[in-house]
């Protein structure tokens, strides 16, 4: 049981008002923007998405805006949480909303010791929405939780029965690669890390889920397409306009700047909440600036006419 996407799944940004609470109005624009710009999918209330900064009752209005989508976009909501009842309540609602996969984080404040105890943390969770394929969500440089994603896959296998994969957030392409080698025949192995994309593709990188997407997916269709049509030097080209956005994105931070830089799109997604420090109208400006004086973001007019559909060659190489 798993999904088998092949392309970019963007982490979609979960709209506010400007007193920070949930503008989902605005859902159908993030969707049909998404379908336009050729990515296959969404991973719902992730990190992007803010997951941590929202309530339980919150994240479960998040998925019914997003079931009540018309789009062809693959939905796997993320519905982990540090208390494993509430985690098994959001798988419960996503299956009953319609939505096509679940994922879940590992607990990042009491940690589980061990890849079997984390296994039958996610069991239950996993269980809560069994017609669905499960995936877990790897990210160590947030969750804290170390343990060898290969050995948690093994795990998992065991006592999962809808375990389907793996969402691999970490800039580790040994750790990705021995996962590919020993899993990927079995299970679904989504790259996480948008600047290292490039970087994953000959270790079997199949599809993507990344914040960038959301903003910058015709940046990355066309560095995927020249890489699967062996024009390497214009694909190295692409990236380094990748490493660029992120090292802004970093600089301005992450959450924020991202979240900003979709009103560019024409989607004003409003601010990022406390604990995340809120961009000034100044720096915001500045980002700007400074992102269209490198470049980084595609023209709307371009995006519309190049991104009708993916090519067959380039959705067999991401």
């Amino acid at each position: 049981m798993k999904l088998n996407l092949k392309g970019l799944v963007a982490a979609p940004h979960t709209p506010m008002n400007r007193d920070a609470s949930l503008n989902l109005d605005l859902v159908d624009q993030q969707a049909a923007w998404l379908h336009r710009c050729g990515v296959v999918g969404v991973f719902l209330g992730g990190t992007t998405g803010e997951w941590s900064s929202m309530t339980t009752d919150e994240r479960k209005s998040l998925q019914v805006a997003w079931s009540k989508v018309s789009s062809p976009l693959t939905r796997i909501v993320h519905v982990g949480h540090n208390c494993q009842r509430d985690a098994i309540e959001l798988a419960s609602h996503a299956a009953a909303s319609g939505l096509e996969a679940t994922s879940a984080v590992a607990p990042s404040f009491m940690k589980p010791g061990s890849a079997s105890a984390l296994a039958d943390f996610f069991a239950p969770i996993a269980y809560a929405a069994a017609e669905l394929p499960f995936y877990i969500y790897h990210i160590p440089g947030l969750s804290g939780v170390t343990i060898s994603p290969v050995e948690q896959i093994e795990a998992c296998a065991k006592v999962i029965p809808n375990f389907a994969g793996l969402k691999f957030t970490d800039p580790d392409l040994y750790a990705f690669a021995r996962c590919k080698e020993t899993y990927g025949d079995r299970y679904e192995l989504m790259w996480g890390v948008d600047e290292l994309l490039l970087a994953a593709l000959p270790y079997g990188a199949v599809s993507a889920v990344g914040s960038t997407y959301n903003y910058a997916a015709p940046l990355y269709t066309t560095m995927l397409d020249a890489y699967a049509n062996g024009h390497h030097e214009r694909a190295r080209e692409q990236a380094e306009k990748v490493v660029k956005l992120v090292d802004l994105l970093i600089e301005y931070g992450v959450l924020a700047a991202g979240k900003a830089l979709m009103s560019l799109r024409g989607i004003d997604c409003g601010p990022v909440r406390s604990p995340v420090a809120v961009l000034s109208d100044q720096k915001k400006q500045e980002l700007f600036d400074r992102v269209r004086a490198e470049k980084l973001l595609d023209p709307v007019a371009e995006i519309v006419i190049n991104s009708q559909a993916v090519s067959p060659k380039l959705a067999s190489k991401i």
